[in-house]
């Protein structure tokens, strides 16, 4: 349906005036400037497992041989994962399909 040009002539936009946000006549308590480098550097330091330092594929329970993850972000053995994704083609954690798997280098 075409609009006349009577009608596209009669039109006004909406009034915009009374519209506010929540926040708006909020004071932030203090500015922080993202721009700034910070003399502080990041502690590196290793993930605290019970594994003492090595993580364990959750099929075979063993340390990672060429390990490989899935799209939903699970990691297992290469060998492991291409046995299960041959039976099942489902992720054996959480049960997402598995087309396809990216291989981590360490």
């Amino acid at each position: 349906m075409l609009l006349s040009w009577q009608s596209l002539l009669r039109w006004k936009p909406l009034k915009v005036e009374g519209l506010r946000r929540a926040a708006d006549g909020i004071k932030p308590l203090e500015t922080i400037d993202l721009t700034a480098i910070d003399e502080e550097q990041p502690v590196i330091r290793p993930l605290p497992d019970g594994n003492n330092g090595l993580y364990l594929c959750p099929i075979c329970m063993s340390a990672l041989e060429q390990p490989v993850t899935t799209m939903c972000g699970h990691v297992f053995c290469k060998k492991c994962l291409t046995t299960a994704k041959i039976l099942f083609h489902l992720c054996p954690i959480c049960k997402k399909s598995v087309k396809k798997y990216i291989r981590i280098y360490t």
